[in-house]
């Protein structure tokens, strides 16, 4: 059942739970799985792939000190 609207309460709920089960899906990936997501898709995404690549190298960096040690 769709819901039409943009105030109306029930439709703004319902936007709230299809957000918190996007993020759960989203929180489930690994920055490596979720860069080969966002490059898969149309467009640029600079700041995503920025911020993941970021990510990506910060586990690298942490991986390669706790082997030294």
């Amino acid at each position: 059942m769709k819901i039409r609207g943009y105030n109306n309460k029930s439709r703004v709920r319902q936007r709230q739970e299809e957000a918190i089960e996007r993020q759960k899906v989203y929180d489930g990936r690994t920055p490596e799985q979720q860069l080969k997501l966002v490059k898969s898709r149309p467009g640029e995404s600079k700041k995503e792939k920025h911020k993941l690549v970021e990510l990506i190298e910060k586990a690298y960096k942490e991986s390669k000190r706790k082997k030294k040690k």
